[in-house]
């Protein structure tokens, strides 16, 4: 008779939390396309916007300054790593 054996675990699960917030910023998170409300629409896009191929975001610096101090604010405990999963949505604005 053969006896199962527990293996080794190979995989962690992992869940992600998407979050939305409007910052008051000038321009948009990962790129430096203006943020202003009531332009024309698709006016405010950029290859970053759109994810053309190639093209990679930069972190706003602002949104990140004002993202800590809202956790702060908030009695939150700031992590000191944060990873980005960036998601292909094709619509710009």
């Amino acid at each position: 008779m053969t006896v199962a054996t527990p293996t080794k675990i190979q995989y962690e699960a992992v869940i992600g939390l998407e979050t939305h917030c409007q910052l008051n910023t000038a321009t948009k998170i990962f790129c430096n396309c203006s943020t202003e409300f009531g332009a024309v629409p698709n006016h405010n896009i950029c290859p970053v916007c759109t994810a053309m191929p190639g093209v990679l975001p930069v972190l706003n610096e602002k949104v990140y300054e004002y993202a800590v101090k809202a956790g702060l604010a908030l009695n939150c405990q700031i992590a000191a790593y944060s990873k980005f999963d960036r998601k292909q949505y094709f619509y710009p604005d």
